[in-house]
């Protein structure tokens, strides 16, 4: 990615709105990228467990997946 230096705050202000998508739909899924990407990472319960049952598994699954 290349370095850009500006004289003024204006000038780089009207660079950002030539780098900028122009459609709103694009803006939109940038926005929402950038939310996702923020996120705090899901926890992930390390290990491996037995179950005796298909259903003590959902139910685990549930419990700390949050489906």
């Amino acid at each position: 990615m290349p370095i850009y230096k500006y004289k003024s705050l204006e000038d780089a202000e009207q660079h950002l709105k030539k780098l900028q998508s122009q459609d709103p739909l694009r803006r939109l899924a940038d926005l929402q990228n950038l939310a996702f990407a923020l996120q705090p990472p899901r926890k992930i319960q390390r290990g491996l467990f037995k179950f005796k049952t298909l259903e003590e598994a959902n139910q685990h699954r549930k419990e700390t997946m949050g489906t």
